[in-house]
């Protein structure tokens, strides 16, 4: 098994006694190009957030912004981008609501799910296919703790948490909204979630069927000492075979006691199973969850009954996004040593990387935690072999990144595309 956070070379030349060197390893051209230069410091918040989605060859983008005009909790409006094939980027509408998530629906109209405070989270969409101009309300959900799926028929789902009492161990619930394409109709669902609030939620939607990962937000001093002690460390299944009845079954997946969860990506597997990949460290105690060296990377494997494999993966890079290429090879991506590195995986060994990429463009970039283009969870098209992602900065006011400790002023919004080594 290779070392944790070294590259493939690194381990080759370690026996040589020489040091990692990124030049050895073959790179893959990849087109880096800044969205927007001064947006809000939360545009790419949390795992389940969604910027980019794409309708017939164009890319959209949306972004918040800060307002102080705005009449929202976050004093932050939103705005769209668009970039015509092999085009740049540009500004080319705005709205007064904060977008957080974007969905494209197969008619051409966008969805999106804006919060105006913590106890609301709006869904609006368009009233014309691609009239950015016009939005219209379409359901209020009960949290900001939330996440959405769009289906390929052109079926949506919205599920948030039933109240924003944040404390460990008050059962709370998830609120379903889910609307049918062919009918127009809405039906509405709930399930109880046990640990306490969860609100940081994946959805696979296919037709009337929905697969959720859910994640919780709450509040514990014995896990996080540390004020406003939040932990995000349980993680919660969910399936429902029919929505419009909306009879869930449900089962705890990560439940320790004492921990910290991050969920990197989520994404439909070329097997028929879903994918999480995610970091974790986990104990019986406090002290035994924050060992040195006890986050580790996960891949896990779900079934259609919520059944799970479990992998550990070599990587300590963090955050890292799944791909499948035309042939159902499987790739991770993450930042490694100042730029974007690309591994093919092999699930029949566990996931264990057998190559490693450079992304060429990408080594004077600022980390940030990487979005990939997902139409199976959030609708519009995919690009074949070309994967897209998006990230987030921050910046201070003359648009460097902060000094150590500081806050950032605003952020910067960035995109890169790159095409999967299918046939190498």
């Amino acid at each position: 098994m290779f070392g944790f956070g070294l590259t493939l070379a690194a381990v080759l030349l370690a026996g040589l006694g020489e040091g990692p060197d990124p030049q050895v390893l073959p790179t893959i051209p990849a087109t880096v190009e800044r969205i927007a230069d001064n947006v809000h410091t939360s545009v790419t918040h949390g795992w389940n957030t969604n910027r980019l989605v794409k309708y017939q060859g164009v890319l959209y983008a949306t972004a918040r912004v800060d307002n102080p005009a705005a009449t929202n909790k976050w004093k932050c409006s939103g705005e769209f981008f668009r970039r015509e094939p092999g085009g740049p980027w540009t500004k080319f509408a705005s709205t007064p609501d904060p977008p957080y998530l974007t969905l494209m629906a197969p008619d051409g109209c966008i969805w999106e799910v804006g919060p105006s405070q913590y106890d609301k989270a709006e869904v609006f969409r368009m009233t014309h296919p691609l009239d950015f101009s016009a939005f219209e309300t379409v359901y209020c959900g009960t949290s900001t703790y939330m996440g959405a799926g769009m289906s390929p028929e052109g079926n949506f789902l919205i599920m948030c948490a039933e109240t924003n009492d944040i404390e460990a161990f008050r059962p709370n619930a998830i609120i379903s909204g889910f609307y049918e394409q062919a009918t127009g109709k809405w039906y509405t669902s709930r399930l109880v979630t046990p640990e306490g609030r969860y609100g940081y939620i994946g959805i696979l939607l296919n037709g009337t069927r929905a697969l959720a990962v859910m994640q919780s937000a709450i509040r514990d001093p014995e896990a996080n000492p540390e004020p406003p002690h939040y932990n995000w460390r349980h993680v919660r299944l969910a399936q429902c075979d029919d929505l419009t009845k909306g009879e869930w079954i449900q089962k705890g997946f990560l439940l320790p006691k004492y921990g910290f969860t991050a969920i990197s990506d989520f994404i439909a597997g070329p097997d028929g199973n879903a994918y999480l990949v995610y970091r974790s460290r986990a104990g019986e105690t406090f002290e035994e969850a924050e060992r040195p060296g006890g986050e580790k990377t996960y891949i896990a494997q779900i079934k259609d009954d919520l059944t799970t494999e479990v992998y550990s993966v070599p990587f300590s890079n963090g955050p890292m996004n799944m791909f499948v290429d035309s042939k159902e090879n499987l790739y991770l991506l993450g930042w490694e040593v100042g730029e974007l590195h690309l591994w093919k995986v092999d699930p029949g060994e566990g996931f264990e990387p057998t190559k490693e990429y450079r992304l060429g463009g990408t080594d004077k970039l600022v980390r940030g935690k990487i979005r990939a283009l997902h139409p199976e969870r959030f609708g519009g098209e995919g690009d074949g072999d070309t994967a897209h992602v998006f990230w987030s900065h921050g910046v201070d006011e003359s648009g460097e990144p902060p000094a150590s400790g500081e806050p950032a002023h605003h952020a910067q919004l960035w995109h890169a595309q790159f095409n999967l080594p299918v046939e190498d």
